[in-house]
């Protein structure tokens, strides 16, 4: 049994990478809503960082360290993506980490 839930954050016609739940339901939607309500607040008129902008991909990167209790918010250094062409890695490539034993 669950309470199974997902959201993505939208910005225009940019979309982030989709966040599942298996026991929030839709509380992890009221979540997500006052966290993006606090954050606007936060930021402003500022679009100097991704963050500011309010681009999907690192609001979610940033929404997934809130809900891990993390208060150090992710300005632009990491984000979210639906493969490895959906971001710049145009410096050292991708780079697949294998977890078998």
């Amino acid at each position: 049994m669950g309470d199974r839930a997902s959201i993505s954050f939208r910005n225009g016609d940019q979309e982030s990478v989709t966040l599942f739940s298996h026991w929030d339901g839709k509380h992890l939607w009221s979540t997500a809503k006052e966290y993006i309500k606090d954050l606007k607040k936060e930021v402003g008129d500022s679009s100097t960082l991704p963050l500011d902008r309010l681009e999907p991909q690192t609001v979610m990167a940033d929404f997934v360290a809130y809900l891990r209790g993390d208060k150090n918010r992710i300005r632009s250094n990491y984000y979210l993506g639906v493969s490895p062409d959906d971001g710049d890695n145009s410096d050292n490539g991708h780079c697949v980490i294998e977890l078998k034993k």
